[in-house]
């Protein structure tokens, strides 16, 4: 017992006062777990890769670790098809309008505006376009395809397939690449070869073509490509991809460098930079990615500059046409801490933009506005109707706001408030999808719902 007293006090003193023999209780077992693992690893066999898993991030718990920083609490949200790649959901696809040249002139314009229409996703009227351009023409069969692609029935896949293999045959390089996808999946009915389609999307990316070289990282990264597992490839691949003004792959890229996967080291610096290439380029996803990161590190206090969340999720809204971002903006006006960002009255406008719709944070944020009297007069009816509708679509903290009211409402106003939240719901739209890519095309392909912007407020 004395020798086991004398080692615990031998502890006590070189854990108050060196710093290495402290350090080293947590080092060790994590070099010892680490070796323990890639034992097991040798030794077991190889349980198949999770679909779109990015491999292991790097491993922050130490503070010091390059890239690391413990004071930073604002994350970057990703959506799936940046942040979990798998073949199948590579769907967004970046047409090369160059090839738009090679094209009668008077089919020229009729490609641009099906591109548009097809980027609004208003496939129908893509289609409808281009039936009085020439149907022999490469880039209309390729645009034609793509937009009978997305509602995915069977008979649309279908024709698609033909006229994709059609476009790929007249030498169109992005259409090899499309076919490589939805043969490799097998979509919507159409058979699934998946050694046909890896030949076709390997080609492509022997000629350089940037979207397939997105197609192929996704295979790599998900293990779809022959069970290879390759995440190193897969960042070679999208770096390539994204020096050649491929979007999503810069998006992609972006997450590879945040989160350390594929060897990268993390750099938030960098993870920025293509961030603000893909979101300044167009791309939806990376504006949102990036206006929400900003805005957190507002909140959190790591900035005093809430410009650039703003620029954003304005760009988002405005050009992309997001409910979305129409409604965590209107949120940011609400909760900033100073002027000119805390704007009561310009937070109250954007929600009764994004009220008509079936958005459940938007419904919820309103409701608050008239229960607090924020930017309008306290409304306590339309409140109680708002929070109704803002719980019904899933917002969990509506509940104990429904409950304050209750307890003092008078019975007749309850009642007039829950009819009101009725006739609402009843009324409300579905929320559109967002445009993905911002392009001149879907600029002019069809007008803005929104009104005029007011005045943005100056930087202090």
């Amino acid at each position: 017992m004395t020798a086991i007293g004398r080692m615990a006090a031998l502890h006590v003193a070189f854990w108050q006062y060196d710093p290495l023999y402290r350090r080293a209780w947590f080092v060790w077992p994590q070099v010892t777990a680490i070796l323990l693992a890639s034992w097991l690893l040798v030794g077991l066999p190889r349980a198949a890769v999770p679909a779109g898993n990015w491999a292991r991030p790097a491993d922050c718990t130490n503070a010091s670790t390059p890239g690391c920083a413990a004071t930073r609490r604002a994350v970057f949200i990703w959506d799936d098809e940046v942040a979990r790649p798998i073949v199948a959901n590579q769907v967004t696809v970046i047409v090369d309008r160059s090839t738009f040249r090679n094209s009668a002139p008077g089919d020229q314009p009729k490609l641009s505006a099906a591109l548009g229409s097809y980027y609004r996703f208003e496939w129908a009227k893509a289609i409808d376009i281009l039936k009085t351009a020439t149907a022999s023409d490469p880039n209309v069969q390729f645009v034609t395809a793509l937009a009978l692609l997305i509602p995915n029935s069977t008979d649309q896949t279908r024709n698609a397939e033909a006229l994709l293999r059609e476009a790929a045959a007249g030498g169109h390089r992005q259409a090899g690449s499309v076919l490589g996808r939805i043969l490799f999946t097998g979509a919507s009915g159409v058979p699934k070869d998946e050694t046909a389609g890896r030949k076709l999307i390997d080609d492509a990316v022997a000629a350089g073509e940037p979207y397939a070289m997105r197609l192929a990282a996704a295979g790599y990264v998900s293990g779809e490509f022959g069970g290879t597992y390759d995440t190193g490839k897969a960042v070679d691949l999208l770096r390539k991809a994204a020096d050649s003004g491929e979007l999503i792959a810069m998006a992609q890229l972006a997450y590879c460098i945040d989160t350390g996967r594929g060897g990268l080291t993390r750099d938030s610096a960098k993870t920025v930079d293509y961030l603000r290439r893909a979101a300044d380029a167009g791309f939806d996803g990376a504006q949102l990615t990036l206006a929400r990161w900003l805005r957190d590190r507002y909140g959190y206090r790591e900035s005093e500059d809430l410009s650039e969340a703003i620029k954003w999720f304005e760009r988002s809204y405005r050009q992309g046409h997001s409910v979305y971002a129409l409604a965590e903006l209107g949120f940011v006006y609400r909760f900033a801490r100073e002027a000119p960002w805390f704007d009561t009255k310009r937070s109250f406008e954007l929600l009764q933009l994004c009220a008509p719709y079936r958005n459940a944070y938007c419904q919820y944020w309103l409701a608050r506005a008239y229960h607090e009297g924020a930017g309008t007069a306290r409304d306590y009816t339309q409140a109680y109707a708002h929070y109704t509708i803002a719980k019904e679509l899933g917002r969990q903290d509506a509940a104990p706001s429904l409950q304050k009211l209750d307890e003092f409402l008078q019975p007749a106003v309850k009642t007039s408030a829950a009819e009101l939240a009725k006739s609402i719901s009843a009324g409300l739209k579905p929320v559109p999808r967002p445009i993905r890519l911002e392009t001149a095309e879907t600029e002019t392909a069809g007008p803005s719902p929104w009104p005029d912007a007011p005045p943005r407020p100056a930087s202090p």
